[in-house]
């Protein structure tokens, strides 16, 4: 993993020194521009109603200032509109993820600890939430904007937290790194031998070979959000995306992970509910495999 890889394009990429890109920021006057911009992402301003909807009363320090961003923040072409950007600029103001900093007191989780029947609380700090055992410690960690603890009442906060996590791994499944949209590649962290240790369920590890973001699934995750897996669950009840999947496993009639018997490591997972199990492979480079529904075993 995070072997160095060029593209056979990367010669028409033009690059600019980050604090070139970043410096355009450390205006005030900037920044109004690109809120204005952010206040309509998909549609395009003329130049008098992007000045009428920024408080520069002088016409030529307006265009200056947008002239600087233009080509990096802003496009121009009939009107004037945020690059792609510009738009994660805005939405990272949005999101607090330069400005805001925040922590809430911890909530239940409303499970107990599958490793050791201890206590799951909810914690929110530096801009991370927890899933964490109080007695075993053991859990889930992701990061969380903090500008969006203030969009949910705190009793709509863990349903927010899970759907948040479900969605920031559906991009690293997808081959793309959450922090800079690289390529991400992936690998089963631990054999399979690890579950008869008494580790739990090997994990499978996502690393971004451009910034070197790493991320840790458990495999048993990995595999509820499989869409097989994840239409198995629905169609016993079972809301995947709003519930992180330990939740959901406690529920279920029986789940386990067991050694695959593969000339390569890997491991299986079985879900059971009713007369109907589901049953998966995560092979050795961290892939869901051979997933198949079929009536329970006895």
């Amino acid at each position: 993993m995070g072997a160095d890889r060029q593209s056979e394009t990367s010669e028409a990429v033009e690059e600019r020194a980050p604090d070139d890109v970043f410096g355009l920021l450390g205006s005030e006057a900037r920044v109004d521009i690109l809120r204005a911009l952010g206040s309509r992402p998909d549609d395009e301003f003329s130049f008098s109603e992007l000045f009428d909807a920024v408080a520069i009363d002088d016409s030529g320090n307006f265009n200056y200032h947008l002239e600087k961003l233009r080509g990096v923040f802003v496009r121009k072409t009939d009107g004037y509109g945020l690059t792609h950007a510009g738009k994660s600029v805005v939405g990272a103001m949005y999101a607090g993820t330069y400005t805001a900093n925040a922590a809430i007191e911890p909530i239940s989780a409303d499970w107990d600890c599958l490793l050791c029947g201890g206590e799951m609380l909810i914690h929110y700090e530096d801009e991370r939430v927890r899933f964490r055992c109080e007695d075993c410690e053991e859990g889930a960690s992701f990061p969380f904007p903090p500008g969006n603890l203030d969009e949910f009442d705190r009793d709509e906060l863990p349903r927010a937290f899970a759907r948040w996590y479900h969605q920031s791994f559906r991009k690293l499944f997808n081959g793309f790194c959450g922090v800079c949209s690289g390529r991400v590649e992936r690998e089963l962290l631990h054999p399979p031998e690890s579950i008869e240790e008494g580790r739990g369920p090997s994990e499978v590890a996502f690393e971004c070979t451009r910034c070197g973001s790493f991320g840790v699934i458990t495999g048993g995750s990995l595999v509820t959000m499989h869409p097989i897996v994840e239409g198995f669950l629905a169609e016993h009840g079972f809301d995947v995306s709003a519930r992180h999947p330990s939740q959901i496993w406690a529920e279920l009639d029986d789940h386990e992970a067991f050694y695959d018997g593969h000339e390569q490591p890997a491991f299986g997972v079985r879900f059971a509910v009713d007369d109907e199990q589901v049953v998966a492979t995560v092979t050795a480079d961290g892939f869901v495999e051979d997933v198949r529904r079929e009536p329970r075993a006895d």
